[in-house]
């Protein structure tokens, strides 16, 4: 048995997604779905309709009577808001723990999870993607694999460092060399474990490096940008602190210019400050937090 087949057994273990969040993407990926449908899923979640509640009713959006049903929380908002919030509230849970194996201190991964969303659906709807909120998920999701190899990555992290310093190899790559697979691989794995549509499984395999797909596939790809964009801002930055920078055949695909990653990555600052604001607890900083490798 290989150690990734070791880890995958083990998986079973680790609390999947909600149902909520497992329904949501089957309805986000079928094109015929609508608003209904995906209000109906919504509409049953008790936690999900508890945070809205609260996020609405919340200062930041000093509302002059109070938002009292989700009906209402999804016409102050609008359902691709409501969406994205409900998605962010069940990664939380996952996503949200001290990644120790990467340098990651509590809350960095959902933050770097929550930027690349943003501006996945920012590439998304640059390049013309039919659905900007495919890409919301796909980036939300996309280093789900770093929560499954967190405990292994720990004790063979300096020689993944070392291979990064010494062989000018990728941090992906010294993972693989060093573990025998990378964060990719076994996060794609693990989707596919728990029946996470595939288009969202091809963009948490190849969320590094697109260049492998034939044809080429602008959800990956836009989910790839999105991902360099927040490292490059050191959104999600940890101890694998290395230089990314997008590819520039992959930009060319899309008639994509530096000015645009610049774009993107200010318009993801200004809307992860106010996911921020919205979640803080009173007392709790309301500032993204970042971290420079």
């Amino acid at each position: 048995m290989t150690r990734m087949d070791e880890i995958l057994d083990r998986v079973a273990a680790i609390q999947p997604l909600p149902d909520t969040v497992m329904k949501l993407m089957n309805v986000i990926n079928d094109p015929k779905s609508t608003i209904e449908d995906i209000i109906e899923v919504i509409r049953y979640d008790q936690a999900v309709t508890t945070q809205m509640l609260r996020i609405c009713n919340s200062a930041y959006f000093a509302v002059s009577r109070e938002i009292d049903s989700l009906n209402d929380a999804i016409r102050m908002l609008g359902t691709m808001k409501i969406l994205q919030l409900v998605m962010a509230v069940h990664s939380n849970s996952l996503l949200a723990n001290r990644q120790s194996g990467y340098g990651l201190e509590p809350g960095i991964l959902w933050k770097h999870s929550v930027g690349v969303a943003i501006t996945a659906t920012w590439f998304a709807e640059k390049i013309h993607y039919a659905n900007a909120n495919l890409a919301f998920t796909a980036g939300l999701l996309h280093d789900v694999g770093k929560t499954i190899l967190n405990e292994y990555v720990g004790k063979d992290f300096a020689e993944i460092v070392r291979r990064v310093n010494e062989d000018n190899l990728s941090f992906c790559e010294a993972e693989h060399a060093v573990l025998g697979f990378s964060h990719e691989e076994i996060g794609a794995k693990v989707a596919e474990k728990w029946q996470v549509p595939e288009h969202i499984t091809r963009c948490i395999r190849h969320h590094h490096d697109p260049r492998p797909l034939t044809p080429p596939d602008p959800l990956v790809d836009a989910v790839y940008l999105a991902n360099c964009v927040c490292l490059l801002l050191g959104i999600g930055l940890g101890a694998d602190g290395l230089s990314y920078r997008a590819d520039h055949e992959i930009m060319e695909r899309y008639g994509l210019r530096e000015s645009d990653l610049e774009i993107a990555g200010t318009q993801m600052m200004l809307e992860l400050k106010r996911v921020m604001q919205m979640y803080a607890a009173p007392g709790q900083p309301q500032e993204p937090m970042l971290v420079t490798g």
